[in-house]
């Protein structure tokens, strides 16, 4: 017997319910924020429910990014499908084809998740600003693979390297080639891995901010995240938009990862890192 099995069973549940309460407290007081006026924002006293739900303030927040949100889900979608794309062959070839350099790869994957994004976004500015990619949504594309690439191979190549290479040698046993082995076998055994590793390529540039601030200018062409940093001004910080804009943008990736939870635990168990 462990020492959580010696414990009462209301201990541990008073426990994890004072755990919940304090990560969703910031939550909470986003979503309560999101209705209350300006007086009830700075007043001096707690305010735990709105007296005056000012529903008014998500009408506004909505009319002021639903022109912002075609451009997050282009460039969020296009981020996704396009590192699903380059990872998941190569997640297949450096784990069951051994390359040459695939241990090289592998190193390099690693140690560009150890650096901050503000480390390449000199160095993109530069090349985009050379190749006319500067103020377009393919530029913001790219620069947000950089980032969503290394992740998506590691946590690929980790799930596949658990898989049985028999299921493999099977299907060529059976006079399938290694493309149509890759696409009749392990992409339907790899589903769960898939759609986490598409999960969050979609989250990452959903939520970037960096590469946008410093590759988009252009009003027409801003992600959600640019307009939501207008807010925050010189002289003040518009609450009233901020709070329920905030609320909005971060509804459907909620939402997604509700729904797909089952795979994301999936492939995350199973792809861990040992």
């Amino acid at each position: 017997m462990n020492a959580f099995e010696a414990l009462p069973r209301w201990w541990i549940t008073a426990v994890a319910v004072i755990i919940t309460a304090i990560l969703l407290s910031p939550f909470y007081w986003v979503l309560l924020g999101s209705f209350m006026t300006p007086a009830e924002l700075f007043a001096t006293h707690i305010v735990l429910i709105p007296q005056h739900w000012a529903v008014g303030n998500w009408s506004d927040a909505w009319s002021r990014l639903w022109p912002h949100v075609r451009n997050s889900l282009i460039v969020s979608a296009a981020t996704a499908i396009g590192t699903l794309l380059i990872t998941a062959p190569t997640a297949y070839s450096v784990n069951w084809l051994k390359p040459r350099g695939r241990q090289a790869l592998s190193s390099f994957m690693l140690v560009t998740q150890m650096l901050p994004a503000i480390v390449f976004v000199i160095p993109l500015f530069i090349v985009f600003s050379k190749i006319n990619l500067v103020n377009t949504l393919f530029g913001l594309i790219l620069a947000d693979m950089t980032f969503t690439i290394p992740f998506a191979l590691i946590m690929l190549s980790a799930y596949m390297k658990d898989l049985p290479y028999e299921l493999v040698e099977a299907a060529l046993v059976d006079g399938a080639s290694q493309i149509r082995a890759f696409f009749m076998v392990v992409l339907p055994v790899t589903l769960p891995g898939l759609i986490t590793v598409g999960i969050f390529s979609f989250l990452i540039p959903w939520g970037d901010l960096i590469f946008a601030l410093s590759l988009i200018t252009e009003g027409g062409l801003q992600p959600l995240t640019l307009e939501l940093y207008k807010a925050v001004g010189q002289y003040g910080i518009e609450w009233s938009f901020l709070l329920p804009g905030s609320v909005l943008t971060a509804i459907p990736a909620v939402l997604f990862v509700i729904c797909a939870s089952r795979f994301i635990l999936a492939g995350v168990t199973r792809g861990a890192i040992k």
